[in-house]
């Protein structure tokens, strides 16, 4: 399949793969805070060696006032969804978290479908249609096993729920959207210096900022490899792959990283993977696949047609 699609469409697939396993890995890595450090603690630190990683490429780049005003938006939704992100855990389950996070896929598509003239097309696509169906199928056979925890059914923890999955979808859709033309590292760089300003202000707020004192060196190489690997890399891989593959692509294939974490959790935490978990990674795998046969599909088509216009338009 990827013989038949384009350069940019192969780095876009190469980049959304390697998101998917830095997206998977990071959970191992926070794994090891939550005896540690509050999750607005977590957040800021994180996002704040994230920004430090790029900080030397946005000085030094010359993109002038208009990419920082274009990431203005991103940004703003992106520290919004950390929040809620954050917040989530004090109202619902873990197991509950992992399934409801990846529903952001479905307002990737709806917000997608309204905003990108090109999403427009790939949504209607019957491979693309075949390939989300087995994703979400993918997603609750990997979770079905772990659902049945007492999360809080509230109206509060119902609206948290819906808002980050909403601000998730919008930030996807907003990077494709201002963030076209932009080189990706230096459209991360600025949305997470941004968002690490944010994120910092509530940690001083909200955090329990004196337990980074009591941390030992291990403890603190694992924050700094957790940055980079799930924020400073991972994202600018999905800022890759949303320029090459489109929004609604990108976000599917990040819905085969509860496979990824499942691997690596009975890699190194000795946690097994049951047959239906094994089934849903495979069905996202599957899925994620199919999303990106339905772009090819759709790009052949364009290029075919482009390349009949000047006949028919020859005398």
């Amino acid at each position: 399949m990827l013989d038949r699609i384009g350069i940019q469409d192969r780095r876009g697939v190469a980049s959304g793969l390697l998101a998917i396993l830095c997206y998977g890995v990071t959970p191992v890595f926070i794994r090891y805070f939550v005896d540690y450090l509050d999750p607005w603690t977590v957040n800021g630190m994180r996002y704040f060696f994230g920004a430090l990683f790029w900080l030397p490429l946005v000085l030094a780049a010359r993109g002038g006032g208009a990419v920082w005003r274009a990431a203005l938006i991103p940004s703003a939704i992106n520290l919004v969804g950390q929040v809620g992100w954050g917040v989530s855990p004090y109202f619902i389950s873990a197991p509950m978290m992992g399934f409801v996070y990846r529903l952001s896929f479905l307002f990737t598509v709806v917000l997608g479908f309204v905003f990108i003239q090109e999403e427009r097309r790939l949504a209607r696509e019957p491979a693309f249609l075949a390939g989300a169906a087995i994703c979400l199928i993918g997603v609750a056979l990997m979770f079905w096993e772990r659902m049945g925890g007492s999360a809080q059914n509230s109206l509060a923890a119902l609206a948290i729920v819906l808002a980050t999955n909403f601000l998730f979808g919008a930030y996807a859709v907003s990077v494709r959207r201002y963030m076209a033309g932009y080189s990706v590292r230096l459209s991360f760089g600025i949305i997470s210096l941004y968002t690490s300003v944010g994120l910092l202000v509530l940690m001083a707020l909200f955090g329990r900022v004196s337990d980074l004192a009591k941390l030992d060196m291990r403890l603190w190489a694992l924050l700094v490899v957790s940055a980079l690997i799930g924020i400073a890399f991972a994202h600018v891989l999905y800022y890759r792959s949303i320029h090459g593959l489109g929004a609604i692509v990108s976000t599917g294939l990040l819905m085969a990283s509860p496979f990824v974490t499942a691997v690596a959790s009975a890699a190194f935490l000795r946690e097994k993977m049951t047959a239906l978990q094994l089934g849903g990674g495979l069905s996202l795998v599957l899925g994620g696949l199919l999303l990106v046969a339905a772009r090819a599909s759709l790009e052949r088509r364009a290029l075919a047609t482009a390349a009949l216009e000047p006949d028919e338009l020859a005398p």
